[in-house]
């Protein structure tokens, strides 16, 4: 992975001895010199060409490093969690609620289309996309005029790959998963992928489809697993289907794309319930349907279509031209009495929720060279975007659960990055957002309250400034300032509103944020490290806190906030065929909830996960072979020992230490073979989200020692 930015210092690594005496005469001496961190990014993409020239934190992500955490690993969540810096440990489920970055939950894109739901976070898009199809990830801290709204944390983008030279390329690939501590046809979880790819004249093409099907999990103990409150991994079936056309014609591309994907659980099993004072993990009992009870399950289209053209009109300004569609729908859990007070009203209690949005939009990119029309180098990148977003919010059996909204958005923006003298290069930027929402009329089946929509209408103009100071060929000084906003989910925040309340004339405020950060970079002989340290604030920070008279729905609390916190990150490719790295990361935060000026309430584990650790070592053992061995900690948080279970999102959070091991080897002709195991030490805990959830219905732990093997053959 190529890090540019916010971590980096050298960690104390553990000397790690590892043998193996297979393909070892085969070993070939190669540069594992990491590559200039300078590279061009062309695809959906809106970062520089030089990327040591932001004043951001910016990890690159390559197809390499997704690669070698599937071999122990089919979660994406627990992929990016492995490789970037500050990014909160999975859930170990499909939602990805407890997803969070610098201590806000980042906007994911796929090709620059904003997957991340605008109106209603159904906290599933993380996983929404066949990792094999995706050629890197780009994960940007903080806010920018590149883009609009980010609750100030950043951005997840997955730029997907294209086709492979060569008029037709094949590749089959079947694996399986299996928890090492039950060993049954139950824990087994089979998969099967195919890709086409290829090159023919001046168009280029990649289509694939993959299936897996998730069977039974088991903790350390050889106990199955509950499914997690919201989607369960285990006990559900993942297929998906992808392809993209290119045609090339003099300097210009047109190329289409489309990407599905659907995962759906299945229902076998339901939850006994556990007892967080005495530390009892919620437990597996064999269950059929409740009366009107359906598979939960969440379906992603997107479709998209983008014009190229690197000199435009004949000049030496480049332009991109995007337009997309999206289309997720998901089921969510069965919930009984959930709503207690429509029974008077003779309907029933119990409910299970859906979400159905619908987008479209354009993008329109320009990026100019300074050097065009001035005396020094730099770049104008300037253009527009377009939002459009419908999203409704009912239940399986009809009735509406959340408040139907519509979302139009326009925006304009322009960045400058320049370098006025040698050592210094500058990035200003703004951007100009309108957005409108049109919020239905609304019944809340919580409350019995009237809610009464009309439009709501947000202009604003945030900025961003930093600033590069090269100190030597090594050493690079960089801080900057980044303002982003966050429309209220107004569904979330109002659906269970005590009393009638009318949303056009109160206008809920969006959340402004202010973000700072600064640090150094070091780039030495076989070296990348680099340390930053950053503060964010919120006008309007939200937080789901537990209300007595809705214990099923919690209730937003909205307030300024803050989050403060330190990454630092550094690797080491000074040995022929070996690489290591260290990261550390830690952040605190906490709120204004009574208006006096005083941040004095910490915010939920929710929104601020404990410090975290990662450690690896790497050996390349022959060519496209390797045996990689990573350990991953994560701290010890509790800011609210006196919470009762029940109480969201204010569990004591433990310690846990996990180690990792994947090896992989390259057959030449004969195909490729991965295995890895995932907690290898077979550690016995709960994972942060269960704990941090604080519900004894999701006290469950953490996976057992898993095994992954993987094996294909390109034709």
């Amino acid at each position: 992975m190529k890090r540019i930015g916010a971590s980096g210092s050298v960690l104390v690594l553990p000397l790690l001895a590892v043998t193996t005496g297979v393909f070892a005469q085969e070993a070939q001496k190669e540069s594992a010199q990491e590559e200039s961190a300078q590279e061009v990014i062309v695809q959906g993409s809106r970062l520089p060409a030089e990327l040591q020239s932001m004043p951001q934190s910016v990890d690159i992500v390559k197809a390499e490093d997704i690669q070698t955490q599937l071999s122990m690993t089919s979660d994406m969540e627990s992929v990016l969690a492995n490789l970037i810096p500050g990014l909160s440990r999975s859930s170990n489920s499909t939602i990805s609620t407890y997803l969070s970055l610098r201590g806000r939950k980042p906007v994911t894109l796929v090709d620059g289309i904003p997957v991340t739901s605008t109106l209603n976070d159904v906290a599933r898009e993380v996983r929404l996309i066949d990792p094999e199809n995706v050629q890197r990830i780009e994960v940007v801290r903080g806010s920018s005029a590149l883009y609009g709204q980010s609750a100030g944390a950043g951005f997840i983008n997955y730029i997907t790959k294209s086709g492979d030279p060569g008029e037709l390329n094949a590749r089959t690939e079947v694996g399986t998963g299996l928890t090492l501590t039950h060993l049954s046809g139950d824990s087994f979880s089979p998969s099967v992928r195919q890709i086409l790819s290829g090159t023919v004249d001046d168009f280029d093409y990649r289509v694939g489809g993959f299936y897996q099907k998730i069977n039974s999990l088991f903790d350390a103990n050889g106990e199955r697993l509950p499914p997690p409150t919201g989607n369960a991994i285990n006990d559900s079936w993942t297929g998906s289907g992808y392809g993209k056309l290119g045609y090339n014609f003099d300097n210009q591309r047109i190329e289409g794309s489309f990407n599905y994907y659907k995962e759906q659980s299945t229902l076998k099993y339901g939850i006994l319930n556990g007892n967080i004072a005495k530390g009892i993990a919620t437990s597996a009992i064999a269950s059929a349907p409740a009366p009107g009870e359906v598979p939960q399950y969440n379906e992603e289209l997107t479709a998209n279509l983008v014009y190229a053209n690197s000199a435009i009109f004949g000049t030496s300004s480049s332009f991109r031209a995007q337009v997309y569609y999206d289309k997720t729908f998901s089921i969510f859990q069965y919930v009984k009495n959930r709503f207690p007070l429509v029974v008077a009203l003779g309907q029933s209690p119990n409910a299970q929720s859906e979400n159905d949005t619908r987008k479209h939009g354009a993008r329109i990119d320009i990026n100019t060279p300074l050097s065009s029309f001035l005396p020094f180098d730099g770049t104008l990148l300037w253009g527009a975007d377009y939002l459009h977003d419908h999203t409704g919010i009912p239940l399986v059996d009809g009735r509406v659960f959340g408040i139907p909204q519509t979302l139009e958005s326009y925006a304009g923006f322009v960045e400058l990055q320049v370098k006025p003298i040698e050592r210094v290069a500058l990035t200003v930027g703004v951007r100009h957002e309108v957005d409108k929402i049109d919020v239905d009329n609304f019944f809340s089946l919580f409350t019995l309250a009237h809610i009464t929509g009309g439009e709501l209408s947000y202009s604003t103009t945030p900025v961003n400034a930093g600033l590069v100071l090269t100190l030597t060929h090594n050493f690079d000084l960089f801080g900057g300032f980044s303002q982003g906003f966050d429309i209220q989910q107004t569904s979330q925040n109002f659906r269970a509103w005590p009393v009638d309340i009318n949303l056009a004339r109160t206008q809920p405020p969006a959340n402004v944020i202010n973000s700072y950060e600064s640090g150094i970079r070091f780039h030495g002989p076989g070296i990348e490290a680099s340390a930053t340290a950053f503060l964010t604030k919120s006008s309007h920070g939200v937080s789901y806190v537990f209300n007595k008279v809705t214990p099923l729905e919690p209730t937003a609390q909205v307030a300024p906030d803050h989050v403060w916190g330190l990454e630092l990150k550094a690797d080491y490719t000074g040995i022929d065929n070996w690489r290591f790295g260290a990261s550390y990361a830690q952040m605190e935060g906490s709120a204004d909830t009574n208006g006096d000026g005083v941040y004095d309430t910490w915010l939920q584990d929710r929104r601020i996960p404990p410090a975290s650790a990662n450690a690896y070592a790497e050996w390349m053992f022959a060519t496209n072979s390797s045996l990689r061995l990573q350990g991953l900690y994560s701290g010890d948080r509790n800011r609210f020992p006196n919470a009762a279970p029940g109480v969201f999102h204010q569990g004591h959070v433990h310690p846990y230490f996990q180690t990792d091991v994947a090896a992989r080897f390259s057959f030449g002709k004969l195909g490729d073979l991965s295995v890895g195991v995932n907690n290898l030490l077979n550690r016995d805990y709960f994972t942060n989200y269960s704990e941090g959830f604080n519900t004894n219905d999701n006290y469950i732990k953490a996976p057992g020692a898993t095994l992954t093997v993987r094996y294909g053959i390109n034709y």
